[in-house]
């Protein structure tokens, strides 16, 4: 299935004055925060509660980071997890699951603020903000991807817990979506078949 890139319209920014704890990250100048944010701001739920990942969440990040170590020169390059921020541009702060970086294009030694170079490869597993009322998931995975490969990410892959699949994206190829039951190539020599993976671990059944 071929997946193209869409354009995300108007987006409609909260008035509220919501702590800056809370954000996520900002796309285009409008900040997106963490999915049940409302929760923690009329105190039904604490900041950890919402901004926790789910154990299938960290196991896919955790066994893929082990698998890209596995395949990848541990010299050549820097495997970012931990949700490394990414400045893309002004108003454009986004964060990832898992960054991929040449080890040759980062800088010495690294700093407190946020990458601002683009990876290798970026891994995201599933949504994790509040969308609003006039942006779907869908809208805001396409708008997010694109900005990334814009800046000269090589590979996008979106890893979706609720659907099993996975939407990948590459500057100037057609964006495919496939099952986790595909083999997915991450880098080149680097291939991973997540549902074989998870199994191994007894992530799923």
């Amino acid at each position: 299935m071929n997946v193209s890139s869409r354009t995300v319209g108007q987006r409609t920014v909260p008035t509220r004055k919501i702590p800056e704890s809370l954000l996520y990250e900002l796309i285009d100048g409008v900040p997106y925060y963490y999915r049940g944010y409302k929760a923690v701001l009329s105190r039904q739920k604490t900041k950890e509660e919402i901004m926790g990942a789910s154990a299938l969440q960290s196991a896919i990040v955790s066994l893929l980071v082990h698998a890209l170590y596995r395949f990848l020169p541990f010299d050549d390059y820097l495997i970012a997890t931990n949700e490394p921020g990414l400045h893309i541009a002004p108003g454009n702060n986004l964060s990832n699951d898992i960054a991929v970086f040449d080890q040759a294009s980062l800088p010495v030694p690294l700093d407190e603020k946020y990458f601002s170079v683009p990876p290798r490869l970026v891994v995201e597993v599933d949504v994790k903000i509040e969308l609003p009322t006039n942006v779907s998931e869908t809208e805001y995975v396409y708008d997010k991807t694109q900005k990334m490969l814009d800046f000269g990410v090589q590979h996008v892959v979106w890893i979706l817990t609720k659907t099993r699949r996975i939407l990948q994206a590459q500057p100037d190829k057609p964006w495919t979506l496939v099952s986790w039951t595909d083999t997915v190539e991450l880098m080149p020599g680097c291939s991973v078949h997540l549902m074989t993976l998870l199994r191994s671990k007894g992530a799923i059944l």
